[in-house]
Protein backbone atom coordinates (compact mmCIF):
# COMPACT_ATOMS: atom_id res chain seq x y z
CA UNK A 1 0.00 0.00 0.00
CA UNK A 2 2.84 2.35 0.73
CA UNK A 3 3.52 2.21 -3.33
CA UNK A 4 0.53 3.65 -3.60
CA UNK A 5 1.02 6.73 -1.65
CA UNK A 6 4.43 6.82 -3.11
CA UNK A 7 3.14 7.18 -6.67
CA UNK A 8 0.30 9.74 -5.25
CA UNK A 9 3.02 11.92 -4.11
CA UNK A 10 5.20 11.83 -7.31
CA UNK A 11 5.13 14.90 -8.95
CA UNK A 12 7.28 14.05 -11.97
CA UNK A 13 4.73 12.41 -13.19
CA UNK A 14 0.83 14.21 -14.39
CA UNK A 15 -1.73 13.56 -12.15
CA UNK A 16 -4.39 11.74 -15.01
CA UNK A 17 -0.81 8.75 -15.50
CA UNK A 18 -0.54 8.93 -11.38
CA UNK A 19 -4.08 8.22 -11.31
CA UNK A 20 -4.12 5.11 -13.85
CA UNK A 21 -0.63 3.75 -12.19
CA UNK A 22 -2.50 4.00 -8.73
CA UNK A 23 -5.08 2.09 -10.40
CA UNK A 24 -2.91 -0.61 -11.51
CA UNK A 25 -1.36 -1.03 -8.50
CA UNK A 26 -4.39 -1.24 -6.78
CA UNK A 27 -5.43 -4.15 -8.58
CA UNK A 28 -1.96 -5.89 -8.44
CA UNK A 29 -2.02 -5.57 -4.09
CA UNK A 30 -5.60 -7.24 -4.47
CA UNK A 31 -4.39 -10.12 -6.44
CA UNK A 32 -1.41 -10.67 -4.33
CA UNK A 33 -3.97 -10.64 -1.23
CA UNK A 34 -6.49 -12.64 -3.05
CA UNK A 35 -9.23 -9.49 -1.42
CA UNK A 36 -10.84 -6.22 -2.48
CA UNK A 37 -9.12 -4.48 -0.26
CA UNK A 38 -7.51 -1.02 -1.76
CA UNK A 39 -10.69 0.05 -3.70
CA UNK A 40 -11.16 2.50 -1.01
CA UNK A 41 -8.01 4.02 -0.62
CA UNK A 42 -7.80 3.92 -5.05
CA UNK A 43 -10.89 5.59 -5.18
CA UNK A 44 -10.00 8.54 -2.81
CA UNK A 45 -6.82 9.16 -4.20
CA UNK A 46 -7.94 8.98 -7.66
CA UNK A 47 -10.82 11.83 -6.94
CA UNK A 48 -7.96 14.02 -6.09
CA UNK A 49 -5.94 13.21 -9.59
CA UNK A 50 -8.63 12.80 -12.26
CA UNK A 51 -12.18 12.90 -10.52
CA UNK A 52 -12.90 11.85 -14.07
CA UNK A 53 -11.37 9.07 -14.21
CA UNK A 54 -13.35 5.72 -15.92
CA UNK A 55 -13.42 4.01 -12.82
CA UNK A 56 -15.75 6.73 -10.73
CA UNK A 57 -18.69 4.27 -13.47
CA UNK A 58 -17.19 0.80 -12.50
CA UNK A 59 -19.67 -0.25 -10.55
CA UNK A 60 -16.94 -2.57 -8.21
CA UNK A 61 -15.44 0.31 -7.18
CA UNK A 62 -18.12 2.80 -6.38
CA UNK A 63 -19.77 -0.10 -4.21
CA UNK A 64 -16.93 -0.43 -2.50
CA UNK A 65 -15.74 3.39 -2.16
CA UNK A 66 -19.23 4.05 -0.89
CA UNK A 67 -19.44 1.51 2.04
Amino acid sequence: MQAIIDIFRMTEVPPKIRAKIIIKLGRAINDEMGMNITEPLVCELVSLLDNENDIFSDEHYVRLWKK
